[in-house]
């Protein structure tokens, strides 16, 4: 009896390999995409929507459109692999989630947020980063896990199915679609969006500190925030650099100055003015302003 033995080689396995690679760029590409046009949507909202409150709304609702899409995506392309589903589940849907986190929770704290702007506010935002502490002390082997970039437990982490009653895992996985989450997946999602959350708390104390000190300056001075979009604020700092309104001053010292006077943050301006470059009319907010200024002037001279 004649038995052939069939020999694979090297080449056939890179052969074999190619269009398990290619999958895999696609999907990273795919990612990669999903996640630039989340923030790029999340930024217009910032710029488009000055109302605090509804800000957040609509970026809740983004968070939760984009990763109904990534859930959508993954599912429809789950390669199936330990390594593919560790890099998804570590790597991938936990950025995602954590806006949505990031978000929701700050949407529940502004609502909650006592009247004012000095000390009270600063307090208050205080109390919610002892809350923050709390959770990272409570999860302290995990967040040291993630903060050193440790892979060894990975396996029992980010792989579905697994759920090891001695690493914690996140309680709720009962309720979670198996096939879109792991243990911690949740959990490591949790950290990156409390990590966001103490740094906006921070920075929002600080500028009650500095909304403070404006107070005790003088009656005059309160209740000088900007109230028009950023946006606006952005046409008119492009604006002055422009013309040399601050002297030589780059546009980032102009930015900076603008948003301690005026109680705000304005993100990356930079990427702001790109989005001003390719809209319809881009001084929109200045041409608003000429045309106030114009019916003014009209009423005074008849």
């Amino acid at each position: 009896m004649n038995t052939k033995v069939l020999l694979v080689t090297p080449s056939a396995i890179r052969m074999m390999a190619i269009p398990i690679i290619k999958t895999a760029i696609m999907m990273t590409k795919f990612y990669d995409r999903l996640f630039a046009d989340l923030n790029k949507d999340l930024n217009a909202v910032m710029l488009e929507e000055h109302e605090n409150i509804r800000r957040l709304e609509r970026s809740v609702s983004l968070c939760l459109k984009y990763l109904q899409k990534l859930k959508d995506f993954w599912k429809a392309h789950d390669p199936g692999t330990p390594t593919e589903d560790i890099n998804f589940f570590k790597q991938v849907k936990p950025r995602f989630k954590a806006q949505l986190i990031f978000y929701q929770s700050l949407l529940n704290i502004e609502s909650r947020k006592p009247l004012g702007n000095g000390t009270a506010v600063a307090k208050f935002y205080t109390g919610e980063i002892r809350v923050l502490k709390h959770f990272f002390e409570s999860n302290l082997s995990f967040y040291q896990y993630v903060r050193i970039q440790a892979c060894h437990l990975d396996e029992y982490y980010f792989l579905r199915g697994t759920y090891d009653i001695h690493l914690d895992p996140d309680q709720c996985m009962i309720d979670f679609d198996p096939a879109f989450s792991t243990s911690h997946d949740h959990k490591l999602a949790l950290v990156i969006a409390h990590e966001l959350l103490q740094h906006h708390l921070e920075e929002a104390i600080q500028k009650a500190g500095q909304r403070e000190s404006l107070v005790h300056a003088g009656h005059e001075f309160q209740d000088f925030d900007w109230k028009q979009t950023k946006c606006a604020l952005i046409e008119l700092i492009y604006s002055w650099h422009a013309t040399e309104a601050f002297g030589k001053r780059s546009l980032k010292s102009i930015a900076k100055f603008i948003e301690r006077s005026f109680n705000i943050s304005l993100g990356n301006f930079y990427d702001t003015y790109d989005w001003l470059c390719g809209r319809p009319c881009p001084t929109l907010y200045i041409d608003e302003m000429k045309t106030a200024f114009l019916m003014r002037v009209q009423k005074k001279l008849k």
